[in-house]
């Protein structure tokens, strides 16, 4: 009986108990809502349908896109909102997922699934990410901003004495090192508060100190060309390029480019036109006298044995430097180029004066200049002549009329030597350049307009024949035109600077000479 008893009671439990999974599992398929105690992070969606669901995550991560990253920079900061650096909870569908718990599998595991809520809840953490790449470009383009270069010890002269200025230690945000503090920051740990981080500044030492330019105490070299019969727009070109030039410093290895310094040849940069060659005539251009300022550079540079990376030789010969001393500049494709190649640093001083300009290269002295003597020598290989003049004629002068407008050119191969002497006796001698100068013919313009001459009527021979006497036999002579027989030397340009021959027309400036003078003089 017991027995029976027993038994009845097992059944009924099960009976109930089935019941109760079939309610419970049955009440869940017909109820839309999602099973209670699931979570996505930190949000309850247990209870609401999949559109509140949706909405409800939505709102909390829309929350978290608004907080905002600071990055303090000493006493200055930069603020971004988490959205502009692309912060994203990734593609995981939870709510799709969460929907489906307690009402996928068979009873038993439906009804194990809704028990395991109940006890324990269902967290779904949403995984997410930012973008690196907007990262670092808000701090390179935002905190960057307040890094602060370093700056070398400089020195210049004035008023016959060095100036220095003493070196300046930089500060650089370290990009990398703060965006890895701003991605801590982001982690599992994060209270989900507008995050604030101390960027990572370091400081960055200058290259040379004032120790260093203290070194700048001797001369090296020093060269001057004179340019006394040159037009008052020449002359200012040359004073201009001087004061472009004057106290640049050279750091060891640094190369110093003519080009990059004297350029623009505008008015806007100092300029005015003088005379210039273009296809072996003269013609004006803005510049012009800007290669006497790189040949006395270049010889001055010479002096300081300082090395010459790029050098080219006027297209004709000029006459304040003797052959192959020269150093044109023209365009981008002729340009006086040299680098610092001592181990300390140098100092280009440069000045006119009373129609002089001068280059001075300040460094420090390890030559041995008590024993040691350096000499350049120019060497002529050849010689062309100028061939026959070049003939203009003009109709409205008279045939008396002859002006020469540019004088000829003799055509020379030169190459220059560096002569090295100790004690007195020559130790190498070493070939620096080879030079090619164009010849080019004289231009001379002549008048070609015969001029009648009227012969003055003789009053007193008419009144001699009207009294029947003989006419007077003291008549005029034949005179030519006044003033025009006369060679007009003003018309020559003396100092025009030269313009390459060929297809290039950019300024590369000459001093026409005579060809007695052509190998020029210091």
């Amino acid at each position: 009986m017991k027995k029976k008893t027993a038994y009845k009671i097992m059944l009924f439990a099960i009976c109930l108990f089935s019941t109760m999974i079939v309610s419970k599992v049955s009440a869940a398929e017909e109820d839309e809502a999602i099973t209670q105690g699931i979570y996505i992070d930190s949000v309850h969606i247990g209870g609401m349908t999949e559109t509140q669901a949706r909405e409800a995550v939505q709102d909390y991560i829309n929350n978290l896109k608004s907080k905002t990253v600071t990055v303090q920079i000493e006493d200055k900061s930069e603020t971004v909102s988490l959205d502009d650096l692309a912060y994203s909870e990734g593609k995981n569908d939870f709510i799709e997922q969460a929907i489906k718990i307690g009402k996928e599998g068979n009873l038993i595991k439906r009804y194990k699934d809704l028990k395991d809520v109940e006890v324990n809840k269902l967290v779904y953490d949403l995984a997410f990410t930012i973008d690196d790449n907007k990262l670092k470009e808000f701090l390179e383009t935002k905190c960057s901003v307040y890094d602060v270069e370093p700056l070398n010890a400089t020195v210049k002269r004035e008023n016959g004495t060095f100036v220095y200025t003493n070196e300046v230690v930089g500060k650089k945000l370290e990009v990398q090192d703060t965006l890895s503090d701003i991605k801590n920051a982001l982690s599992d740990n994060w209270n989900q508060e507008n995050i604030v981080v101390t960027g990572k500044v370091v400081e960055v030492s200058p290259k040379y100190t004032r120790e260093m330019v203290n070194r700048v105490n001797a001369v090296l070299g020093s060269f001057s060309t004179t340019y006394t019969s040159s037009s008052a727009d020449r002359a200012g070109n040359l004073a201009n390029g001087a004061r472009l030039i004057n106290n640049t410093i050279l750091y060891p290895g640094d190369e110093f480019s003519a080009y990059e310094k004297l350029t623009p040849f505008t008015p806007q940069n100092g300029y005015y036109a003088a005379g210039s060659y273009l296809n072996g005539k003269v013609v004006d251009s803005i510049g012009g006298g800007a290669c006497q300022v790189t040949t006395t550079l270049y010889n001055a540079v010479l002096d300081s044995e300082l090395e010459v990376t790029e050098r080219a030789a006027h297209s004709m010969t000029i006459g304040y430097v003797p052959l192959s001393r020269d150093a044109a500049i023209a365009g981008t494709w002729k340009n006086l180029k040299f680098k610092n190649n001592t181990n300390a640093p140098v100092l280009i001083q440069a000045f006119t004066q009373g129609r002089t300009i001068t280059f001075t290269i300040w460094g420090e002295e390890t030559r041995n200049t008590a024993n040691r003597r350096v000499k350049y020598e120019t060497v002529i290989l050849s010689e062309t002549k100028p061939g026959p003049d070049v003939v203009t004629k003009d109709p409205t002068k008279p045939t008396t009329y002859e002006v020469t407008t540019q004088s000829a050119h003799i055509g020379y191969v030169a190459e220059l030597y560096k002569v090295v002497y100790e004690n007195g006796i020559e130790v190498s001698r070493t070939r620096v350049n080879k030079s090619y100068y164009s010849a080019s013919p004289r231009y001379v313009t002549i008048g070609t307009m015969e001029v009648e001459e009227e012969v003055p009527k003789d009053e007193d021979g008419e009144k001699d024949k009207e009294e029947g006497k003989k006419p007077s036999k003291n008549k005029p002579s034949k005179n030519k035109p006044s003033g025009e027989n006369k060679k007009d030397d003003d018309t020559n340009v003396t100092n025009p600077d030269e313009i390459n021959v060929g297809d290039n027309t950019q300024p590369e400036d000459a001093e026409p000479i005579d060809q007695s003078d052509a190998s020029g003089n210091d």
